[in-house]
């Protein structure tokens, strides 16, 4: 056995087959938020205020009233990866305990850990306040992935020579750092492969059974 008792999975583009859950809400409005992006990445903007704007676009360009529930009905379109459900069954049957920690959102980052069994999701919260309108609660920065990742290992009373970490784009890179196998996944970024131990070429989860359990 590899050793490895816990693996943190990214989502978006990781275990489920859209690269942003973010990005596939914008496709489902005819919306861009490549500006605020753009000012995101070169961190002019935090979090709390990139997803703000996210939902002003949405409601500026919908026909019926955006909440909680409507934004749901969409994430619930989103698929898995080929053999994403086959690797976490493989590993929980290896006991190996599994966690997803997304800058996604949390409802699909939870509906997904509830039907594999999963330990947990980190994700951010889309909800409804009070008054019915959507609000964000960040609780995964896209930009703080190590730090979160740390207070998980804390939590979970798990060392870095027991974690494998598996991820797409460079935020997640501060998974690898934290894992004793970091694995690039459904990705042509340099850099990410050159961080990670080991690169899956093919687009099927599955392969990662024997890279993790042996």
């Amino acid at each position: 056995m590899s050793g490895i008792k816990l693996v943190v999975f990214d989502m978006d583009g990781t275990l489920l087959q859209e690269r942003s859950c973010w990005e596939y809400i914008h496709r489902h409005f005819g919306v861009d938020n490549t500006e605020m992006l753009k000012l995101y990445m070169e961190h002019k903007i935090n979090d709390q205020e990139f997803a703000e704007s996210d939902i002003e676009l949405w409601e500026k360009n919908s026909d019926e009233k955006v909440n909680e529930s409507y934004i749901n009905s969409i994430l619930d379109e989103i698929e898995p990866s080929d053999g994403a459900e086959e690797l976490i069954d493989s590993l929980h049957r290896n006991g190996i305990k599994t966690a997803i920690l997304s800058g996604g959102i949390k409802y699909l980052a939870d509906k997904w850990a509830e039907k594999w069994k999963m330990e947990c999701a980190i994700a951010n919260r889309i909800v409804d306040d009070e008054n019915g309108k959507l609000k964000v609660i960040i609780e995964s920065s896209g930009h703080a992935k190590g730090p979160i990742m740390d207070q998980l290992l804390e939590k979970m009373e798990v060392r870095k020579k027991d974690v494998a970490s598996v991820g797409d784009t460079s935020v997640d890179i501060p998974l690898f750092q934290r894992s004793k196998l970091g694995i690039a996944v459904n990705t042509s970024d340099e850099k990410v492969i050159e961080e990670a131990d080991y690169h899956l070429e093919k687009n099927d989860l599955r392969e990662l059974i024997s890279v993790i359990t042996n």
